[in-house]
């Protein structure tokens, strides 16, 4: 082919791309966000004495709208990476190369979907649908987020108003799946995937919203990969002692709760989670392990104020009870929740951010087993452009001592996340932010967290990997966390 002819073919591709982009509305949205922190102890293992970073991730999403019942969302991040650490990569979900050293190399960052999916609504209703990879959440009144399922996975959900009040949503979701057509390293044939069936009624009367929610799952005893259990390897399926041949059935349910009076200056916020795993050997038709608990919180803001808004707070979840060795007394979670957080330290940017703290297997999921309490006075204002939001907050475990020593196979179990009923904390944290534009915003980080863990019973969980008992051997006192940052987030 000459060139000209070829100039030509490209010529015409590109009009018809044209062409075809102006028949739906494109527009981009995102944020892209970048902090500097210098943290200190973080592992309360003494272990991290100083640590400096600065960290970077940028959110992009572009939405594709045809009409007023006709949209596609294409949502992407790159990162959490830390500077100096390589070159991004193109990947596939959460996992990037960790083997970079240096600003030329592989890259610690990488490339991912976050969401894509179609969203319409049915021809001559109300009755909205929403087909891909998306953000579900299932109710939640405080927190941020529904602690049992917050993640971006895959699924199809049909919401629709039933009345003025009451309205239904309804969805499947595949959260896992380890049969992938074209890979020679798939796994073939059944029991290769986790699926689930979840449903909620929200309703509103005047200041009162409740929403009662129900969710079901089933996951294949080869879900996670070959040679590997699906059930032990999903993180906050497994309890301890898990049959690795297992499959497993779950269940879930609970209901947010949000009064808000007109005519009164507070707000009462509450949640109730209840869920629970059960395994069974389908070959010889026997249960082994298994996986149930519960979290509830409360909290009530004074909104009378117009500078600042006053909070207080409490919130408790089931733990291991150290007796029955085969099953697990947390709550079971699904995929790994991204905003279910109070504070912003312990329970919030530390589990969530660094690495040392098995993110993989989600942080929810280690911590609970916990009751925490505390205040906040969320966003003072004195001087325009500038507010201020400070947290206090003790936390103690609800998971027994026993539960360390007793266990022969301690799934989900991290020091400095697992908090035992011997382990507590006091945390103090102040977060300021600046809008230098109504899309740019600056922001100042200070946490300190002090803790006081059973460090006798840590040292004697000879079941825990050797690399943390080696990082804990001579330990005395978990010590002190802090942590001090610069954050800078362009919203757009």
């Amino acid at each position: 082919m000459s060139r000209g002819k070829l100039f030509g073919l490209v010529a015409v591709l590109v009009l018809l791309l044209a062409g075809t982009a102006q028949a739906a509305d494109v527009k981009a949205s995102g944020y892209w966000w970048m902090e500097a922190i210098s943290r200190q102890n973080w592992n309360f293992d003494k272990g991290q004495d100083d640590h400096f970073a600065v960290e970077e991730k940028l959110r992009t999403a572009f939405t594709f709208t045809a009409n007023e019942n006709l949209r596609a969302v294409l949502d992407t991040q790159i990162g959490t990476a830390n500077w100096g650490n390589g070159m991004y990569q193109i990947s596939a979900g959460r996992t990037p190369s960790t083997s970079a050293i240096g600003g030329a190399a592989a890259g610690a960052g990488n490339i991912m979907l976050r969401r894509a999916f179609i969203e319409y609504k049915w021809p001559n209703t109300q009755t909205n649908i929403s087909v891909g990879f998306q953000t579900i959440t299932l109710p939640a009144a405080f927190g941020g987020g529904s602690a049992i399922l917050d993640d971006q996975i895959a699924a199809a959900v049909v919401s629709t108003p039933v009345t003025e009040n009451v309205s239904l949503l309804a969805g499947y979701a595949r959260p896992y799946d380890s049969n992938t057509p074209g890979s020679t390293a798939s796994v073939q044939g059944t029991g290769t995937s986790t699926d689930v069936l979840f449903a909620a009624v929200p309703m509103t009367f005047d200041s009162v919203k409740i929403s009662p929610f129900a969710m079901y799952g089933y996951s294949g005893a080869r879900t996670a990969s070959a040679g590997a259990a699906g059930a032990t390897s999903l993180s906050g399926f497994s309890g301890a002692n898990s049959d690795k041949t297992d499959g497993l059935r779950g269940y879930w349910g609970g209901a947010a709760f949000t009064l808000a009076p007109a005519d009164m200056p507070f707000k009462v916020m509450a949640d109730y989670n209840y869920g629970k795993v059960t395994y069974t050997n389908y070959t010889n038709n026997t249960r082994n392990g298994g996986r149930a608990g519960w979290l509830a919180d409360l909290a009530v803001d004074y909104t009378g104020l117009t500078y600042m808004t006053p909070e207080a707070f409490f919130a408790y979840s089931s733990g291991e009870t150290g007796k029955n060795t085969n099953r697990s007394g947390r709550m079971p979670v699904v995929g790994v929740p991204q905003d279910w957080t109070i504070g912003s330290f312990f329970f919030g940017e530390r589990l969530e951010l660094t690495g040392s703290i098995n993110t993989t297997a989600g942080y929810t999921s280690n911590t609970l087993g916990y009751w925490a309490g505390g205040v906040s006075l969320k966003d003072i204002t004195f001087i325009d452009k500038l507010s201020h939001t400070v947290n206090i907050l003790y936390a103690r475990g609800t998971n027994s001592v026993d539960y360390l020593k007793n266990t022969a196979n301690l799934n989900n179990i991290n020091y400095a996340g697992f908090l035992t009923d011997k382990d507590s904390l006091w945390e103090v944290d102040l977060n300021t932010k600046y809008k230098f534009y109504d899309e740019l915003t600056g922001y100042l980080y200070l946490g300190y967290i002090k803790s006081d863990f059973n460090m006798d019973a840590w040292r004697g969980a000879t079941n825990l990997s050797a690399a943390t008992l080696n990082n804990l051997a001579g330990v005395n006192h978990s010590g002190d966390a802090y942590k001090v940052g610069l954050g800078l987030n362009y919203f757009f």
